[in-house]
């Protein structure tokens, strides 16, 4: 195993976890657990899905997703409706609540990121930009090879 593997493994949770409650206390930005979030983007990025459409995108469990679009829907970030193409079935939106949280949450987080790495030194910044293709790929081949 790469040693790199190892860091990098180590590092990421908790920069996910550092950036995001950051990103919180600089707007007080509501709470929104990281299940809900991948949702709301997973439904901000086009049409509207059907719960077992979306549950296959994330790579979730049906019941899960099931539970997760019950208590976005009551929260006001998921719009539930009638699929046009199968009475049945239900299509699932991203509300203009949760787009308009999604853009704050992105704006912020940009600021926050930006500010972080002005204390960096310049040969960091440097490596970071360096690597941003090549965790852009990463990510990529991990969701192919485990979705």
């Amino acid at each position: 195993m790469h040693s790199t593997a190892i860091e990098l493994g180590r590092q990421l949770g908790p920069l996910r976890r550092s950036l995001l409650r950051a990103t919180r206390e600089a707007a007080q930005l509501p709470d929104i657990p990281d299940s809900h979030i991948e949702v709301m983007r997973a439904l901000a990025g086009g049409p509207s899905m059907s719960p077992g459409n979306l549950a296959a995108y994330l790579n979730l469990a049906r019941s899960t997703v099931s539970n997760l679009i019950k208590a976005m829907v009551d929260a006001g970030l998921v719009e539930r409706s009638v699929s046009s193409g199968d009475l049945r079935g239900a299509a699932l939106t991203a509300s203009p609540k949760a787009l308009a949280l999604l853009a704050e949450y992105d704006a912020v987080s940009s600021q926050v990121l930006s500010d972080a790495l002005d204390e960096l030194t310049p040969d960091h910044r440097r490596a970071l930009s360096a690597a941003t293709p090549a965790l852009a790929d990463l990510t990529t081949i991990l969701a192919r090879g485990y979705s």
